[in-house]
């Protein structure tokens, strides 16, 4: 049963529209966007969440956008255990997480999916924006030899990326590194870049184009506003990106791109696979 369902008859109708169509479940934490108006009504959806949804035993309500350098927003617990730390499990991965200190969304599962199921036996990967490792223990997990240096500048979210490579058992795969990817340079040279920060992959485009291999790909996550059809905002994010890697000296080609899903009102995350062809 649908959250909306539940409260029909606990919240007056005129609020309806505004009560979330799903919930997203980070391990055993329901984590709610609620605008302001339905903020009187916390205790009526918690108490309901918790009620009907054995799997939560924490509600938290996001109270600020994501905004820093470190990828983190401000949230409160509104029900159940006084927490912010769990174990999300994707794909038969397990990740130890605190919403309070670091990034992660569910609704990349499937890329973590795709991404993963792309890499081939003896690739070395480079995720410059790791996070905790969703990308980067999925795919050490399925590829043999191959060796993934992720980096991130979130000093919390390095320590849950070790803690995780322990649980999932990919030591010597996984190599954890606190830095900004634009200034690290004790990483390989990289048969697959992944680059899962959209409000500043673009900046990063020449930092990945210095360690990517010809023949490699690069994962680029980026944002594009939704005027026009789907169709022309992929082709505008595929031209900006295509005139940024020839300016860096890079023949390219884009055999995939896809819009994600939507983000704030008016932009959609969106992810190009970048096939470097060879270096001009």
């Amino acid at each position: 049963m649908k959250l909306q369902e539940i409260l029909r008859d606990l919240i007056p109708e005129n609020y309806w529209h505004l009560i979330p169509n799903r919930l997203e479940e980070i391990g055993d934490i329901c984590l709610l966007k609620l605008p302001k108006e339905l903020s009187d009504f916390y205790p009526l959806i918690s108490k309901a969440i918790l009620d009907n949804f054995p799997q939560f035993q924490v509600v938290a309500v996001r109270t600020g956008h994501i905004k820093s350098e470190e990828r983190v927003g401000e949230l409160r617990v509104i029900a159940g255990e006084n927490r912010t730390e769990t174990i999300h499990r994707e794909y038969g991965c397990r990740y130890k997480l605190d919403l309070k200190k670091v990034f992660f969304t569910p609704r990349l599962s499937y890329e973590h999916n795709r991404v993963a199921n792309l890499v081939r036996d003896g690739e070395v990967v480079l995720n410059m924006f790791s996070g905790i490792g969703t990308f980067s223990i999925l795919i050490a997990k399925r590829a043999k030899n191959c060796r993934v240096f992720s980096i991130d500048i979130n000093p919390y979210a390095i320590e849950y990326l070790k803690t995780n490579i322990l649980l999932n058992k990919v030591q010597g795969k996984v190599i954890a590194i606190l830095g900004d990817a634009a200034e690290i340079e004790e990483t390989a040279p990289a048969n697959r870049i992944i680059m899962p920060l959209p409000l500043r992959a673009y900046d990063y485009l020449e930092f990945a184009a210095k360690k990517i291999t010809p023949g490699g790909t690069i994962h680029y996550y980026d944002t594009v506003p939704g005027k026009g059809t789907k169709t022309q905002q992929l082709d505008e994010l595929c031209e900006k990106v295509t005139t940024r890697l020839e300016e860096l000296k890079l023949e390219i080609k884009i055999p995939y791109k896809r819009r994600i899903r939507s983000l704030n009102p008016g932009f959609y995350l969106s992810v190009l696979d970048i096939l470097v062809v060879k270096r001009a």
